[in-house]
C-alpha cells in the first residue's frame, strides 16, 4: 500500500511541478496527503481483526521445521483389518507416527492423495520408521506436511522433481441396470459403528455386524465394506487399489452403505475373467457391476502431476 501511495504522490508531484497556479498545486498536495492518510488508516485499522477472522489467514502453512526429531527404524508387522495406513498423533507439543512407511511419509509430506502420483525407488516401499518430534510453538496440523518434507530432505537427503504425465484412467458411472447401493440410514455421527478384528465363520473371516468401513484380504477372497461412504471417497479408494486415476461420474449424492466380495487379481484388478484359480467370486470390475450397480469406464490421457524421487539414503542421519 505504501508503494502505491508513493507512486501516486510522485505522479501528482510532477503535475504540481508544471502547474501554472501555485494555489491549485497546493490544493492538490493537501488533498493527496489527506487521501494517503485515509488509505493508511483504512488499511491499518481492521488488520488486527482480519488476522483473527480471515479464513485464509487461519489456513496459511508456515515454513516450520521440527525443533527436535527422533527417527527409529522398525519392522513392519502389517494390519489384519481396516485401512493399512499409519495413524499419526499430533498435538501442540508432540508429533508421533509409529510404523510409518517411507513411501507413505513422502505421500503425506507432499500431500499426494494416491500412490500413482509418486515415482520412487522400490526399496522405499520396504522401509518403516517411528517418528517422535517436537513441533515449534504455534504449529497446527496444517503445518505438519512441510515439516515432514524438511525432515526427509535433512535426514534422508531426499531429492525430487515434478513431471506432468499422461495416464489412462477410469470414470465410475452407474451401470445400465441401475444403482444397487443402499442409502445410509443415518449420518455417521449418529451411528454406533465399531472397528475391530473380523469374525471367523467356517474358517473364513467376516465383518462383524456393526462394524464400520474396512477391508479384509484372506487367501483368494477380498471383502470390502463401506459404511456412510460418499462416491468421492469410493473413487479415491478405487484409485488407490487400481493405482490409476478414477473420477466420480455417478451423479450420486449423499452417503451409502455397501459390501463387495471379489477375487483379487494382483496383475489386473479390473480384468474380466483371468484369475489364476476360480473361487466362485467375480473380479473387482464385475463385482462393482453385479453387487453395486456401478461400472468403470476407461478414459485415455488423464494429465497427472507426478512427484519423481531422484535420490535418497536408506539410513537417516543420527538423531
Amino acid at each position: 500500500m505504501l508503494v502505491s501511495i508513493r507512486k501516486m504522490l510522485s505522479m501528482h508531484w510532477r503535475t504540481w511541478k508544471h502547474a501554472s497556479h501555485g494555489t491549485n498545486a497546493g490544493f492538490v498536495c493537501v488533498a493527496l496527503l489527506l487521501m494517503a492518510a485515509s488509505c493508511l488508516c483504512a488499511q491499518e485499522k481492521p488488520s488486527a481483526e482480519a488476522d483473527k477472522s480471515s479464513p485464509f489467514a487461519q489456513t496459511v502453512k508456515r515454513d516450520y521445521r521440527f525443533e527436535v526429531a527422533s527417527i527409529r527404524r522398525v519392522d513392519f508387522t502389517g494390519w489384519a483389518y481396516g485401512d493399512p495406513r499409519s495413524k499419526p498423533h499430533f498435538d501442540p507439543g508432540l508429533y508421533r507416527n509409529e510404523q510409518l512407511g517411507l513411501v507413505a511419509w513422502v505421500l503425506d509430506a507432499f500431500e499426494l492423495k494416491h500412490p500413482y502420483q509418486l515415482e520412487a525407488p522400490h526399496w522405499m516401499s520396504n522401509e518403516y520408521f517411528t517418528i517422535n518430534a517436537s513441533p515449534p510453538e504455534g504449529t497446527t496440523n496444517d503445518d505438519v506436511p512441510i515439516m515432514l518434507r524438511h525432515l526427509l530432505e535433512d535426514r534422508f537427503g531426499l531429492k525430487y522433481h515434478h513431471e506432468t504425465r499422461q495416464m489412462a484412467g477410469y470414470q465410475l458411472v452407474v451401470a445400465k441396470s441401475g444403482s444397487r447401493l443402499t442409502k445410509s440410514p443415518a449420518p455417521a455421527s449418529e451411528r454406533k459403528l465399531v472397528r475391530g478384528m473380523p469374525e471367523m465363520k467356517n474358517g473364513v473371516p467376516q465383518f462383524a455386524k456393526n462394524s464400520g468401513s474396512g477391508f479384509i484380504g484372506y487367501r483368494d477372497i477380498d471383502l470390502w465394506r463401506g459404511r456412510n461412504e460418499t462416491m468421492e471417497r469410493l473413487t479415491e479408494q478405487l484409485a488407490d487399489r487400481l493405482e490409476t486415476p478414477v473420477a466420480d461420474a455417478t451423479g450420486l449424492e449423499g452417503e451409502y452403505d455397501y459390501d463387495l466380495v471379489f477375487t483379487p487379481d494382483l496383475h489386473n484388478p479390473t480384468a474380466g475373467g483371468d484369475a489364476s484359480e476360480p473361487t466362485g467370486h467375480p473380479l473387482l470390475r464385475d463385482a462393482l457391476r453385479e453387487q453395486l450397480g456401478l461400472e468403470l469406464r476407461p478414459v485415455k490421457n488423464v494429465s497427472i502431476d507426478v512427484l519423481v524421487i531422484d535420490g535418497a539414503t536408506k539410513d537417516p542421519t543420527e538423531n
